[in-house]
């Protein structure tokens, strides 16, 4: 399966930059920006999921299972940050539950992992978990590697919504996460992935209601 550390890739994209400056003007003339200006240009593309993701074809039993394909059909990103669709979810409270964590990967030994980590980057995050709060948040587990090979490392691919329940509308995200350092820390990247979203979208509703 092929997992993504989106920590690692902007940590090497900061890392080369800091580089070349601290190498100062002579290594910068005999560097050509076309290059890194590609790479950053081919970590911010948005491209439909259906079209663009791997997944569709190396690992298509991981489809179908969770969302939907019409949900599949509106997923735009890549497969550095995952592929997300939005139909207008918002969040201003604390309150949060964890509606449902399923795992359809062999032998199922991750959901009690992950509802752990994705509790407590939850609580890290200042939320509290309440069983009928509006705001709702589903994970499946699609996608599992739990060793590193030469072509990945260990980490989870799921799929994921946050809903606003009194709004009935939602986030969509697909997206993997994986660690050199094993998969309980994929694991744990991965929930601090999802609740950064949250935490993106509900920042962003505080700066709209103060305008």
């Amino acid at each position: 399966m092929r997992t993504i550390n989106r920590h690692d890739v902007l940590s090497a994209i900061i890392a080369l930059f800091f580089s070349i400056a601290a190498y100062g003007e002579d290594t910068v003339k005999k560097v050509d920006p076309r290059t890194y200006l590609t790479e950053l240009s081919r970590l911010g593309t948005r491209k439909p999921f259906l079209t663009d993701s791997p997944d569709v074809y190396l690992e298509p039993q991981s489809l179908n299972h969770f969302f939907t394909l019409a949900i599949y059909r509106k997923l735009q990103g890549n497969v550095y940050f995952g592929y997300r669709y939005d139909e207008g979810f918002s969040f201003d409270g604390k309150e949060v539950q964890i509606e449902i964590i399923r795992d359809l990967t062999q032998g199922a030994g991750c959901a009690t992992a992950y509802r752990l980590a994705l509790e407590k980057a939850l609580i890290v995050a200042g939320r509290e978990l309440k069983p009928k709060a509006t705001c709702q948040i589903g994970i499946c587990i699609v996608g599992i590697e739990e060793r590193e090979t030469t072509k990945t490392i260990p980490g989870v691919m799921v799929e994921a919504y946050l809903r606003n329940s009194q709004l009935k509308k939602s986030f969509f995200i697909r997206y993997g996460a994986g660690s050199p350092r094993g998969l309980a820390v994929a694991i744990r990247i991965s929930a601090e992935m999802l609740v950064s979203e949250l935490e993106v979208r509900r920042k962003n509703n505080e700066r709209a209601n103060t305008r």
